[in-house]
């Protein structure tokens, strides 16, 4: 869908493939932006040397993603909010605490220039983040996977509608933008220095 809907929109070369094996040649974008997908890759490193090996010397890469870790809720039982936050954070995405650790991966894989910003995403109003994200159903979606009890999930819903009607929703996470250039000359092994006598 996002792919005919970019061609719609005149951007021809649009395709879907596997981030760890990406259909492009080597050294073939003048950049790469990733959005919210390290979160749910299964080998994020893989993916990284994938964006780095398509792109031009000298190109840039930005990667966005939220950090579960970061989580923070208006809530009458914080011990039962963070139990249903950390569901999310360590259970409901493969790689739901990344987005923090994103620096070091590029430092890693020998990017130069590589920044972090970290931006703060502060939602008032619970039926946006149920729309994209389900917040109210993730200790329904523990519970099905034998993480939460019954009990757990009907007070979770309950407190839940209760400040909504109230009006004290507030939920945040934080994004981490991690930016880095792919290096304009490849760099030679330092192979030690010769000397004679």
């Amino acid at each position: 869908r996002m792919c005919r809907e970019s061609r719609a929109r005149g951007l021809m070369m649009s395709v879907v493939a596997d981030a760890e094996a990406l259909p492009l040649p080597s050294e073939f974008a003048d950049g790469c932006w990733s959005d919210r997908t390290f979160q749910h890759l299964a080998h994020p490193q893989r993916a990284l040397g994938e964006l780095i090996r398509v792109m031009k010397p000298g190109a840039t890469l930005v990667v966005v993603d939220p950090d579960y870790g970061t989580q923070a809720m208006e809530f009458p039982d914080q011990n039962l909010a963070q139990k249903v936050l950390d569901f999310r954070a360590h259970h409901a995405l493969r790689n739901g605490t990344l987005a923090h650790q994103m620096r070091r991966r590029f430092v890693e894989a020998r990017l130069d220039d590589v920044s972090v910003e970290e931006k703060a995403l502060i939602v008032r109003d619970p039926t946006s983040v149920d729309n994209v994200m389900g917040l109210r159903s993730w200790a329904r979606t523990a519970l099905v996977r034998g993480m939460m009890s019954d009990v757990e999930v009907n007070r979770w819903e309950t407190l839940y509608d209760e400040v909504v009607a109230d009006g004290r929703f507030l939920w945040s996470v934080s994004f981490f933008i991690t930016s880095g250039r792919k290096p304009a000359v490849r760099q030679l092994p330092n192979r030690g220095t010769l000397a004679s006598s």
